[in-house]
């Protein structure tokens, strides 16, 4: 199972898939709207609960959301490595950021999903 994240200043989005494919796609609010500061790596730590393994979890951030408040970076901005988790943090490129023109069900994930068939 691997997790992809894209956190931006409105919305956070999650892609959870395993080989068979999708497992869990999520639209929710910024992190800086999450009601803990450990939301996000609780979230992480139930899904290797369930499947009973670790995690890898790429995190694409943006630099006008507050993704350092999530915990899932060191003080220097690199990503943790939990026995639940790990986590690469991704600088959100510029082409990635649009605006939806409509809300149709949660969206296109396609850009996260990309991402995994390029990394392998």
């Amino acid at each position: 199972m691997r997790a992809t994240i894209t956190a931006a200043p409105t919305e956070t989005r999650v892609l959870v898939q395993d080989a068979t494919g999708d497992r869990l796609v999520a639209r929710l609010p910024s992190l800086s709207a999450a009601a803990h500061p450990r939301a996000l790596s609780a979230l992480l730590e139930s899904l290797a609960l369930w499947c009973g393994a670790t995690v890898p979890t790429v995190l694409f951030v943006d630099d006008q959301s507050d993704w350092q408040r999530s915990g899932l970076s060191d003080a220097l901005g690199f990503g943790i490595e939990t026995l639940f988790f790990t986590i690469e943090i991704v600088p959100l490129e510029p082409h990635r950021q649009r605006r939806a023109r409509r809300l149709t069900g949660l969206g296109s994930f396609a850009d996260e999903r990309s991402f995994h068939r390029r990394a392998g």
